[in-house]
């Protein structure tokens, strides 16, 4: 290792100057010269996966349960039916309301059968008014109880159907509250899940760069295996809290993103603005242990390693944070480098 280190410092102190046979041999070489571009300047922040749809479901009616199809870790589709009460009750609640619509509607019926008689008569003259009125008052009560059994009977209806729990959207069962055979009440906690369908990352940034993330508007995560997505839209809180002085944004994941589950910390790139790099080709570049460096070409012909410290890799150009500069000639390959170098030294002894 010792002396993997001692030629790597060798090498990047070696200056070979060419004689003139050299220069010309050398023309051959194919370099590229250090140009600056201009690129996304980002910062990067840890995120928490979180799900936009989790909801804890609750019983509307009361009843014992008598089944759980669906328990925690389940898959549940849209609309699955995932626990049923016992139903007994309320279907003979709901047999009780009919029967007493079917009352109230015979009662409604007569007594508008006997307004109508007693309208007739009114209008020829023989029935007082007083008679008139009486007829019409028990028609309008009859009317009143008719109504309000018909609406007796959707009240039950709707409470059998409480007795079916439906999933309100397709996703996962995180927790559920209670057993087969215990009385639920109305109001209490049944069972709690949420969608994978619609998720976001939630961001704590330091303030200062709230507003040029706002400003941008820009943002792209990083998932485990080495992919990114663009979020589909940025929520950033109009406050800052006060103990960490930071700023909440919530970064909208595109509709079905795959292999992205709540509680997973995931890396979120914010753009805040646009920035001028030096980059060169990620090929034109040789290791040496932990040392990056490129072969750099000297106005006079002369070739050495330089060592650089590099940034971001982009499109295969790979940014040079310091050790060259805007105008600076490199050999494009490498290896045709290292054998003109080793043809000079040959030719120099």
């Amino acid at each position: 290792m010792i002396r993997s280190i001692l030629t790597a410092a060798l090498l990047s102190t070696l200056v070979i100057v060419a004689p003139e046979s050299g220069f010309a041999a050398q023309s051959s070489l194919v370099t590229d010269i250090v140009t600056k571009r201009d690129i996304d300047n980002v910062r990067l922040f840890d995120g928490v996966v979180e799900a936009i749809n989790r909801s804890t479901i609750s019983a509307q009616t009361s009843g014992r349960v008598t089944e759980i199809i669906f328990d925690v870790d389940d898959q549940v589709p849209s609309g699955a039916i995932i626990m049923r009460f016992d139903d007994g009750e309320h279907k003979a609640r709901l047999l009780q309301s009919e029967n007493s619509l079917k009352a109230a509607e015979a009662i409604r019926t007569g007594a508008k059968d006997v307004l109508d008689r007693v309208e007739k008569l009114h209008q020829r003259g023989t029935v007082a008014k007083a008679r008139f009125d009486d007829a019409k008052a028990s028609y309008e009560t009859a009317k009143a109880r008719s109504g309000a059994a018909r609406a007796a009977v959707e009240q039950a209806k709707e409470q059998l159907a409480y007795t079916i729990i439906k999933a309100p959207y397709e996703g996962i069962v995180v927790g559920r509250h209670v057993q087969v055979g215990e009385l639920a009440s109305p109001g209490q906690p049944l069972m709690t899940g949420f969608s994978l369908e619609e998720l976001r990352v939630k961001v704590a940034v330091p303030q200062q760069f709230a507003n040029l993330i706002r400003r941008e508007n820009n943002a792209v995560i990083h998932d485990d295996d080495g992919g990114t997505i663009t979020a589909r839209k940025l929520t950033i809180f109009p406050y800052a809290d006060a103990k960490s002085n930071t700023v909440t944004i919530r970064a909208i994941l595109p509709t079905g993103s795959r292999n992205i589950f709540p509680g997973m910390l995931l890396k979120v790139a914010f753009k805040t603005g646009i920035q001028s790099s030096l980059f060169v080709s990620d090929k034109s570049t040789v290791k040496r242990g932990e040392v990056r460096g490129v072969y750099l070409m000297h106005e006079n012909g002369s070739l050495y390693l330089q060592q650089i410290r590099v940034g971001r890799l982009i499109d295969g150009q790979v940014e040079v944070l310091s050790g060259l500069k805007q105008g600076d000639r490199i050999v494009r390959n490498p290896l045709e480098a290292v054998i003109s170098i080793k043809s000079m030294t040959d030719d120099a002894q």
